[in-house]
């Protein structure tokens, strides 16, 4: 190929290119003003998402999941109800050795279910949430503070009822 001919197409190739972007602003709409998003009552962005304000409460509904209700007991435990490590756990309800705690909230996380629950015990009261997940099998509760993850009495075995 002659060195003009090799020079001549790219010099189409970009006259080309060069019509074809005035083509296409000329077929574009003309530009618009921009809608902001509304912003609901609650705060959210008007995007129709339910707040995840609602979804916790919709979730305590069925309350802890029945998977982890019951009695359990740190893994080396007697199971019997003087056992400062023993743990009952009903739907609405977490009771310890000395401490109740009321279920407020109970949302699914990544590594488990995360409950939260208003604590009452000798005389004073405080806030705790705990991650519930069973280890392996149905028989084995890891009851996670989320304040003491590292806790070695995590692990609890299932108590007989």
């Amino acid at each position: 190929m002659p060195m003009r001919a090799k020079l001549a197409v790219p010099m189409m190739l970009m006259a080309l290119a060069a019509c074809s972007s005035q083509d296409d602003a000329a077929d574009a709409p003309p530009e618009t003003d921009e809608t902001a998003i509304p912003v609901e009552p609650d705060g959210g962005i008007g995007d129709g998402a339910e707040p995840l304000s609602d979804i916790r409460e919709a979730a305590q509904v069925d309350g802890i999941p029945a998977r982890f209700r019951g009695v359990w007991d740190y893994v080396d435990g007697s199971c019997d109800p003087a056992s400062d490590l023993r743990v009952e756990i009903s739907a609405d309800r977490v009771i310890f050795y000395e401490s109740v705690g009321e279920v407020e909230a109970v949302a699914a996380g990544p590594d488990g279910t995360e409950v939260d629950l208003a604590m009452e015990g000798e005389g004073q009261t405080w806030d705790s949430r705990f991650r519930l997940s069973l280890q392996g099998n149905p028989e084995r509760l890891v009851m996670q503070n989320i304040e003491y993850p590292a806790d070695p009495t995590n692990i609890r075995k299932r108590c007989a009822s």
